[in-house]
Formats: C-alpha cells, sequence, structure tokens
C-alpha cells in the first residue's frame, strides 16, 4: 500500500496541453463527479482516503483508498477512473474469491513472482486476461482482448481477432472412395 501511494503522489496531473503532466482531464465533468461519488461513498462506508479525490471540473486526481470492501460501489461497479482501491485479504484463495465474486471479468494483475501463485491465477481467476507484474490492460496488439462475464464486447479484439471479422471460413468435405 504504501508503494501505490508513494508512486500515486509522485504522479504529475493537470493541464492536458502541458507536456510535463503525466495525466491530464478525464472524459467529461460528469465522469469526474462519478469517481468523486463513488470515492465519498466507499469513505462514508469505512474506506480510508490515503491519497488524491481531488475534483475541478473534469479534472480528478489520481487517488489511493485502503479498507475498501467488495460490496463497496467503487469496485462493485467499473470504476473507469484514476482511482485505486485496495482490498486486502489474507490468502490466495481469499484474492480468488473476491476478484471472481464480481460479474465482471475483463482483465487483471496480479504481483508476485511465486510461479504457483501464479498458476493458480492464471487458471482460477475468471477473467479475459491475466497479466503478471504489469497493468490489468497490459497487451499486445496480435494477442486476443476481451472480457468474460458482463465485461468487454461479447468477442476478442486485437489485430488478429480483428481479420476474423474480415473472413469467411469454409468448410468442405471430398468423398472417401
Amino acid at each position: 500500500t504504501e508503494l501505490v501511494v508513494a508512486k500515486t503522489k509522485a504522479w504529475r496531473y493537470g493541464d492536458p496541453s502541458d507536456a510535463s503532466n503525466e495525466m491530464g482531464t478525464v472524459i467529461d465533468e460528469a465522469a469526474a463527479r462519478l469517481f468523486e461519488s463513488r470515492v465519498n461513498d466507499a469513505i462514508a462506508q469505512g474506506a480510508r482516503l490515503l491519497v488524491g479525490n481531488l475534483r475541478d471540473g473534469a479534472l480528478y486526481s489520481p487517488t489511493v483508498i485502503d479498507r475498501v470492501t467488495p460490496a463497496m460501489t467503487v469496485v462493485r461497479e467499473e470504476t473507469f477512473g484514476p482511482v485505486s482501491p485496495i482490498i486486502s485479504f489474507k490468502t490466495i484463495d481469499d484474492a480468488i474469491r473476491i476478484a471472481n465474486g464480481t460479474p465482471y471479468g475483463l482483465s487483471s494483475s496480479v504481483c508476485t513472482n511465486r510461479l504457483d501463485h501464479i498458476t493458480r491465477f492464471v487458471n482460477e481467476l475468471q477473467v479475459g486476461s491475466v497479466n503478471v507484474c504489469e497493468v490489468p490492460g497490459y497487451r499486445l496488439e496480435l494477442t486476443p482482448f476481451g472480457g468474460i462475464k458482463d465485461s468487454g464486447l461479447g468477442y476478442k479484439e486485437g489485430v488478429q481477432e480483428a481479420m476474423k471479422s474480415f473472413t469467411n471460413l469454409k468448410t468442405y468435405s471430398l468423398p472417401w472412395s
């Protein structure tokens, strides 16, 4: 948690036309208000604000909260903004249960160097992608990308997958005799 907070505090955000900023505004003010509202709701339910939750129009600061529970809207709904909600767990079984206990399954990220844990996450997480020591949205253009459950568009994206949408597949058979 301390490293996430330190990295978040170091992140430069502000005017999107200023090249020294690493992050600008979110898509619009309504989205920024939604992120702020979800974080405030989580805080009211017992989450702790560690950094951020500042809004100025469509500019919303990188935010970290901990003491988050799976029932909180900030994690129960897809919050596509600069919010890092931290849910604590004791065992790998707990982590997998929490991650799978949502209707969403787009992508995930796990940070561990234990191959036994990586293998379990890859095999047991109900998501379209498992990224090890990378951001959840990491992908190579040649790899399929898409979610399962209520996430994604219902099909895989990526160059090879896109080519399939422009291709007609034909099956034929020849007589054996």
